[in-house]
């Protein structure tokens, strides 16, 4: 589970009355740009920047074990850059991206940075993918701007790097408090070996529920087509946990806690680090039912302008994706409205010296609303002590928040 930087309030009294944008004046200040933006600019000799367009480059995994979450991840970012071009884009130009595929993997990672912004001349990278800390040696080199989710602990150095989340050195214990709360005691960790990624959100699984007195019985590893979900079911029963965590595909943890239920062992918790999906919910119906899953931002069931804006930005601007509420797709909407915030920040003429600067000067970042505002200032990320919690009900039909601020206690390293 990504670690957001700073620290959570409650989405009731003054962090909701604070949103207060209608739709429609929400998706003009998203764009960032005044009317006398709209002219166009003058020349600007950085890369990826012309008279009239600003050319970015995306990094997404389109095939490997990864590659589930590309489709939902390019939506985000056509969606958001949709409705900052429909509005005038910034400082009078339209912003555009070309993207390669990194397979997930870090190495192909890097080679592909390196070809967008060496051979296709781009501004900037947004980076959707579990394997960005394959390029951030290149990009903190080159001084390159990036903006994605953070999922490895290389974000919190990298000085040109931005992320509405990040991976802090120290777990806390609000997912081990959360699972104790639901009745767990005894648990079970499922990760994939896919990456580093994967490895340090379990750790901080495993570091949570010792901290709240949650034992770990076992940590399995399961590889989607490879491994069978009855074979680890029966694994994960002998083990005699009541609670099971999930630090894979939520598709692949649905099959294996389908596979216990019929087996007659009924889970009191499945928690799955990911999976915040209307599409899953439509296609598994009552196999979610029960799945708990934190959320770092905004819960699609409360509502609110900048939830509106988002959905509405979907419908329009990325049709292909019919259910619109799913966190990798919010994700890298979130990701791509941080580098529209640093495009507008930097002048009417940016350079990646420029964005950079003006971004991590920002104090107060929130999204329009989407998250609880954060600092891009250096030294400013810290755990994440609070968070949202939604739950698949019993009819598999919809998510309902369980908990909307549940908060836990940063733990020592």
């Amino acid at each position: 589970m990504p670690v957001p930087r700073g620290r959570r309030a409650s989405w009731g009294g003054a962090a909701a009355a604070a949103v207060v944008l209608s739709v429609a004046v929400l998706s003009a200040s998203l764009a960032g740009c005044s009317s006398a933006d709209q002219v166009s600019a003058a020349p600007c000799g950085t890369p990826g920047v012309t008279d009239h367009q600003i050319d970015l480059g995306v990094l997404i995994p389109a095939s490997g074990p990864a590659s589930s979450q590309s489709e939902a991840a390019r939506a985000g970012i056509d969606a958001r850059l949709g409705a900052a071009n429909a509005a005038g884009g910034v400082h009078g130009r339209r912003v555009t991206y070309q993207w390669r595929d990194d397979q997930g993997s870090a190495e192909v990672n890097g080679i592909a940075a390196r070809d967008l912004v060496e051979q296709r001349q781009v501004f900037g990278l947004i980076e959707p993918t579990v394997a960005a800390g394959g390029s951030v040696a290149y990009v903190t080199q080159r001084a390159i701007p990036v903006t994605g989710t953070a999922l490895d602990q290389a974000w919190s150095s990298a000085p040109t790097m931005f992320a509405a989340t990040a991976v802090a050195g120290e777990a806390v214990d609000m997912p081990g408090r959360f699972v104790l709360g639901e009745g767990g005691h005894r648990a079970v960790i499922i990760t994939t070996a896919l990456s580093s990624a994967t490895s340090t959100t379990a750790d901080y699984y495993a570091r949570s529920l010792t901290a709240a007195g949650v034992t770990t019985a076992a940590t399995f590893t399961f590889a989607s087509g490879a491994d069978d979900p009855t074979e680890l079911a029966r694994r994960i029963a002998a083990t005699h946990a009541d609670t099971v965590i999930g630090v894979l595909d939520p598709r692949d943890l649905i099959a294996i806690v389908s596979a216990l239920r019929d087996g007659n062992h009924q889970p009191k918790v499945v928690l799955s680090a990911t999976g915040y999906n209307h599409t899953l919910l439509a296609t598994y119906g009552t196999r979610m039912a029960g799945i708990s899953i934190p959320v770092y931002y905004r819960p699609f069931e409360l509502g609110g302008p900048g939830v509106d804006a988002y959905v509405a930005a979907m419908r329009r601007f990325a049709p292909q994706i019919t259910q619109p509420e799913q966190d990798i797709a919010v994700a890298s909407y979130i990701s791509t409205d941080i580098f529209l915030r640093g495009l507008d920040l930097a002048s009417s003429c940016p350079t990646r010296a420029g964005f950079v600067d003006a971004l991590r000067a920002v104090n107060s970042y929130d999204a329009n609303g989407l998250i609880s505002p954060i600092s891009f200032r250096p030294g400013s990320a810290s755990p994440l002590v609070c968070s949202s919690y939604v739950q698949a009900n019993a009819a598999g039909n919809a998510f309902v928040v369980t908990e909307p601020n549940l908060c836990g206690h940063p733990l020592s390293a």
